[in-house]
């Protein structure tokens, strides 16, 4: 039950016991007035009954008329009392009523009798006797009258003691039922109020003094729900306390195990708290850093735009900065640093103290001054390459007009040897000018083929994004003649995507792999060609399968060596350059390039190309 419930009711029932107490008193005093009125009515008739003989005294002594009415008007009121209902049913006064009425009764004919003999002159004897009548009437009335003033004293005094009594007993009854709701109350308010609020102190108390406790709920009530919004907030706050406690140890063991130089700083230099690793960085101990402040280790020549960076942090005008600067070790040696570092403030936007990441670049500042060595020595090689370049460049159309130049001639002059002299010549003769000019003219394609390869990445081929399938389309066009010559099978793979390169290039590439996959077919069946694809992460993985002669596992790194053949020139023709181009080719767009054979079976090329954006 709700306290306010409760104490509602405790108010009602003191409101009822008030109420009851007042009417109690309230009946007591209309007892009281109803027994005391009984004794007034008989104390009224009695004075107005010794008025009434006193009048007749006066009468029988003066006999004046106006003595005489106000007789009869008192004697009137008289008996409007003595005829009173109350007085005369009541038994107990009957004794004293009844000849009360009597001697009253005889009072009027003797007073009406005393007059008339006055008026009539009547004897003087017989008056005397009437008044001596009225006069004993009247004197046995007045004993009469105060035998009822007795009575009426005796009942007043009776019922003063009762309604005395009465009203003791009420108090009494009342006071001990105030007291008794007094300690009702005590009791209840102890119970509902006192001992939950002295509890929830011991429990506050406790909670000061470092223990775990919680409120105790005694009754579902305002208190009790005050109590258990309390351990509510108590547990809520445990929970708190514990997420604080492990962030605190989270930052605590990132602090201290963290890679790089931690602290916190004053506002005014001096180190607060230091981890390890920068204890290490700088050579001092935890205790002698906690002595010192930055400015002690910092370069003369750094400290001044330190201090600057710190007051622009310290104004407002930035939340944190990052800055390279010079320390000295504790050994006398320099170091590099690089220093981040931020300000706390507190929930008044109050600076507190900054929180600093020292990071030790002096290897990395010494490896960027190597890497400017390097570079300079790169850029002058560079500079040398490029003349080197430009020299081979320069060499290669030489060599390509001086060198075919001879070759034409000396293939031009056998010709016209053999055609002056074929029927003269013998069948050695004829032969060996065949070989001169079948030697002439594979001398002659060598030369094609270096000049090929020398060229690749230095036509001036723009990488672009070029669609595949255009590519395979202009390949096999320029290898129709030998396709159908062959009778060969040649498949793409559906969807094949688009790429980054340089578009003659890579015609070349496909084209020299396709037709590698032809010219080395095997003499006993016909040449089947696939042209595959498959993404990657990071890749398209292309390739290009064959039914040919194959190639054994261990020539696979020699196939691609210029000059290189593996079979004889007279079984298959060709220089030995065609998959030197595919390998310069593929390398210049970044790619690799690898075979996988088995001899007698076919073989398939793999070509990788990264997945690149066009800038």
């Amino acid at each position: 039950m709700e306290i306010k419930t409760g104490f509602r009711n405790i108010l009602i029932l003191g409101a009822c016991l008030i109420a009851a107490m007042i009417l109690a008193f309230g009946f007591s005093q209309y007892a009281f007035f109803e027994d005391t009125a009984q004794s007034e009515r008989m104390d009224k008739l009695s004075v107005e009954g010794m008025q009434l003989v006193q009048l007749t005294n006066e009468v029988l002594l003066y006999g004046e008329p106006r003595a005489v009415t106000q007789w009869r008007s008192q004697y009137q009121e008289v008996e409007r009392l003595i005829k009173d209902e109350k007085l005369t049913l009541n038994g107990d006064l009957q004794e004293v009523m009844g000849p009360l009425r009597i001697r009253f009764a005889n009072l009027l004919p003797l007073q009406e009798k005393l007059v008339q003999s006055q008026v009539r002159n009547t004897e003087p004897q017989v008056v005397r006797i009437i008044a001596s009548q009225l006069f004993q009437d009247a004197t046995q009335m007045q004993a009469s009258l105060r035998s009822l003033k007795d009575l009426a004293d005796e009942a007043f005094k009776s019922a003063y003691e009762t309604a005395k009594q009465r009203q003791v007993l009420i108090f009494s009854l009342f006071t001990g039922l105030v007291s008794v709701y007094g300690i009702f109350v005590s009791l209840l308010f102890r119970k509902a109020i006192l001992t939950p609020l002295y509890d929830l102190r011991q429990t506050i108390h406790s909670i000061r003094e470092g223990q775990k406790a919680k409120a105790p709920v005694h009754e579902d009530d305002e208190i009790g729900a005050v109590c258990t919004t309390f351990n509510i907030l108590l547990d809520e706050q445990e929970s708190t306390r514990r997420q604080v406690q492990a962030i605190s140890e989270r930052f605590r063991n990132i602090f201290e195990q963290a890679a790089v130089g931690m602290s916190i700083v004053s506002t005014a230099g001096d180190w607060l708290e230091v981890n390890q690793c920068l204890c290490d960085i700088l050579g001092y101990s935890r205790d002698e850093f906690l002595k010192t402040n930055y400015q002690a280790i910092t370069l003369p020549e750094y400290l001044e735009d330190d201090i600057e960076r710190v007051r622009i942090i310290l104004s407002g005008e930035k939340a944190f900065d990052s800055w390279e600067t010079r320390y000295r070790r504790k050994d006398g040696s320099v170091i590099w640093a690089r220093i981040t570092t931020a300000l706390a403030r507190n929930s008044g936007d109050s600076p507190m103290y900054f929180v600093t990441v020292t990071e030790d670049i002096t290897e990395r500042k010494n490896a960027e001054a190597r890497i400017r060595e390097i570079n300079r020595q790169l850029e002058e090689q560079a500079h040398d390459l490029k003349r080197t370049n430009a020299d081979l460049e320069s060499f290669a159309w030489v060599a390509s007009h001086d060198l075919r130049e001879p070759l034409r001639m000396v293939s031009s002059y056998v010709g016209l040897i053999k055609k002056r002299l074929g029927p003269e010549l013998d069948e050695d003769m004829t032969q060996y000018v065949g070989y001169a000019i079948e030697g002439a003219k594979r001398m002659d394609a060598i030369i094609l083929g270096l000049l090929d390869y020398a060229r690749i990445g230095r036509r001036g081929g723009t990488f672009e994004l070029v669609p595949l399938d255009e590519v395979l389309a202009e390949s096999l066009l320029n290898l129709s003649v030998t396709i159908k010559e062959t009778q060969a099978s040649v498949t793409v793979q559906e969807g094949i995507p688009k790429v980054i390169g340089v578009r003659s290039e890579l015609i070349r590439l496909f084209q020299n792999m396709i037709g590698n996959a032809i010219k080395f077919r095997h003499p006993e069946r016909p040449p089947q060609v696939k042209v595959g694809w498959e993404e990657r992460q990071t890749e398209w993985v292309f390739s290009v399968s064959d039914n040919g002669i194959g190639i054994d596992p261990q020539y696979f790194n020699k196939v691609f060596q210029i000059f290189q053949r593996l079979v004889h020139k007279d079984a298959y023709e060709g220089t030995g350059i065609g998959l030197a181009i595919c390998k310069k080719i593929v390398e210049h767009h970044g790619g690799r390039i690898w075979i996988e054979s088995t001899l007698d079976q076919g073989s398939t090329f793999f070509v990788a190309l990264l997945k690149v954006k066009l800038d």
